[in-house]
């Protein structure tokens, strides 16, 4: 099993079963195994009784969020839904609140570069606005504001907006996110036929190249960026396929 090689971004997820469930990481591994998963996609969970369990492994990429997974941890709460399976924060336990946040510092510690987020964060930009907004989220996960949270207990949390900053990785430097516009313009180049390694949310030597073939094929400048006509050119395209 692949090991990620930074870990810039802590999701933050809930396990999704009803209240009482209480089998751990062999339980939920066998629930994710089911769905043919080669392993549990977390790379940790904290049970109700606020025990924390490695899952998939500490440095294991796991798959727990698309697009994300070779930069981030995943960190599930068992629970978040009621026994109607609603989205219920009210199931999760003061313990495992605990838990997170003794987890969250203590893998601060161990990935000095790691942000936190909620798992709906990161669901796609629909409108291009770089602001996730409730319309937005594909699922409720973690029927909680993890960012708000966080920040609140002076934990660093993701920046969900893009603000980017150049890092350096294997001397050379790219853009370094999480950020769920890029990522979600990735997927449209994807979607049109171009190949740029992981949707990663990460503008780097590939995504480059394969936004300047898009503007190639699109008569725009080749800037290599995401610029304002690249963007509203590769939406409207989108957008025509959609409705086709």
């Amino acid at each position: 099993m692949a090991n990620r090689k930074r870990t810039t971004l802590g999701v933050v997820h809930v396990t999704a079963t009803p209240p009482g469930w209480d089998k751990g990481v062999a339980g939920i591994r066998a629930i994710h195994k089911a769905q043919g998963w080669s392993d549990i996609g977390y790379n940790e969970i904290i049970n109700a009784d606020g025990r924390a369990e490695i899952g998939r492994g500490k440095m294991a990429i796991g798959a727990h969020v698309a697009g994300f997974n070779s930069i981030s941890y995943g960190l599930a709460m068992v629970g978040g839904v009621d026994a109607s399976g609603r989205p219920d924060v009210n199931t999760l336990k003061n313990a495992q609140f605990a838990t997170l946040e003794r987890r969250m510092r203590e893998l601060l510690e161990e990935f000095p570069d790691i942000k936190w987020c909620g798992h709906r964060d990161l669901s796609p930009d629909k409108n291009g606005n770089g602001v996730i907004e409730p319309f937005e989220h594909i699922k409720a996960c973690p029927c909680f504001d993890v960012i708000p949270w966080a920040a609140a207990k002076g934990l660093p949390v993701a920046d969900i907006r893009g603000n980017w900053k150049p890092i350096v990785i294997e001397n050379k430097p790219v853009i370094e996110g999480p950020d769920t516009r890029t990522a979600y313009l990735q997927r449209l180049l994807v979607r049109d036929g171009y190949a740029l390694g992981p949707i990663d949310g990460i503008v780097g030597r590939k995504t480059r190249a394969a936004i300047r073939a898009f503007q190639l094929a699109s008569n725009l400048p080749e800037s290599g960026d995401f610029d304002a006509p690249t963007v509203s050119k590769l939406r409207l395209l989108f957008e025509a396929k959609a409705t086709a």
